[in-house]
């Protein structure tokens, strides 16, 4: 009798005790359904430092997702953890992912989605967590102030009901990560040779553009009559130095053209000769005006014949196109000089490809 009297007041405990938990944990979930209900579904985190270095320079470190690791603050965390990368800029798919058995690093990815050379680099931030997938949309902004590169990186997390709980925590889930990140990178610039960052003598630096590879002379901003002294001089100097690091060039030299500030009457460009070659074939033939263009899947392109005075005419063709089509190009637009001043002939016989890029 006794004994059945202790296993009915232990199992009468038992099942206060089951009740009792399953009370808190449906009280915990209401807690959390409640509180998801009030989060923020959109929710953005900014770092900014000041770097001492070119902006091309720093750019370069950005871009090219494979000097990560010598920056970013989730590598330091597991050094064993593993990297795969996918594709370089101005590829269809530039990404790279990590693997990690650290309970603080688990797995994710970058993607590249755009960019806007040495001005911003657009991304996608993949982060699992025990076997959930977040996404977040990143940029980075870099502007020059004061002979200093200021760098901005934002991520932003736009969560629905009831994932955007995680919006509560997210400061302080990646915040930190973020703030070593851009020190590290700080340092990394400012401390490295040139040669560590990539960049060459005569503020030479390798880029890539539309999936080619250049030498080129850092960005400058040049009033429009002081164009071609500029391209003489630079293209000299990057000959110089090809020939100094017996490096082939693989192409004629181009005119990047980042901006046109029509108002100031100045321009945004870089000169640069291709190192790598890129052989596409055109899709069709375009009559525009008395124009025949080539249009790549990529990209659309004029022949222009004659001096650098009259080139206006094969940009405003092609823009002209553009917009009769909806299309928006992208930067920077790129003159290929086949045939000019260094080859000795008149400037009625020179000859200049003009390409504007697209999605």
């Amino acid at each position: 009798m006794y004994l059945c009297k202790v296993q009915s007041l232990s199992c009468t405990y038992f099942m206060k005790l089951l009740k009792g938990t399953l009370y808190f944990l449906l009280i915990m979930l209401a807690a959390i359904l409640l509180a998801s209900l009030f989060a923020p579904s959109n929710k953005v985190i900014t770092r900014i430092i000041s770097i001492d270095a070119p902006r091309e320079v720093v750019f370069a470190q950005l871009a090219d997702l494979r000097k990560w690791p010598k920056w970013d603050a989730w590598y330091p965390k597991d050094l064993s953890q593993e990297r795969t990368f996918d594709g370089g800029l101005g590829d269809k798919i530039q990404s790279f992912s990590w693997s990690s058995e650290h309970e603080k690093l688990g797995n994710g990815s970058i993607v590249v989605k755009s960019f806007v050379s040495n001005v911003s680099l657009d991304f996608m931030l993949i982060l699992i967590n025990n076997g959930r997938k977040y996404s977040f949309d990143g940029n980075f902004m870099l502007k020059e102030r004061n002979g200093q590169t200021v760098v901005t990186w934002n991520v932003e997390s736009e969560q629905r009901y009831p994932i955007k709980i995680i919006n509560y925590f997210l400061e302080k889930w990646i915040g930190p990560d973020f703030s070593a990140g851009l020190e590290n990178l700080k340092t990394y610039v400012e401390t490295s040779t040139n040669q560590e960052l990539g960049v060459t003598e005569n503020s030479i630096v390798t880029i890539e553009e539309y999936g080619m590879m250049y030498a080129s002379l850092a960005q400058e901003r040049i009033a429009r009559k002081g164009i071609e002294t500029f391209f003489s001089n630079s293209f000299e100097k990057i000959y110089s130095y090809l020939k100094t690091n017996n490096i082939k060039p693989k192409g004629a030299p181009r005119g990047l053209i980042y901006e046109w500030d029509i108002e100031n009457n100045n321009v945004n460009l870089a000169a640069a000769i291709p190192t790598t070659t890129s052989i596409q074939r055109p899709d069709s033939i375009v009559l525009l005006e008395t124009w025949d263009a080539e249009l790549y899947s990529n990209h659309i392109s004029v022949m222009h014949k004659g001096g650098y005075e009259t080139i206006k005419e094969a940009h405003t063709v092609l823009q002209t196109w553009l917009k009769e089509n909806s299309i928006v190009h992208k930067t920077p637009v790129i003159e290929e000089y086949i045939k000019g001043p260094a080859d000795g002939i008149d400037t009625s016989q020179y000859i200049t490809r003009v390409s504007y890029y697209f999605e």
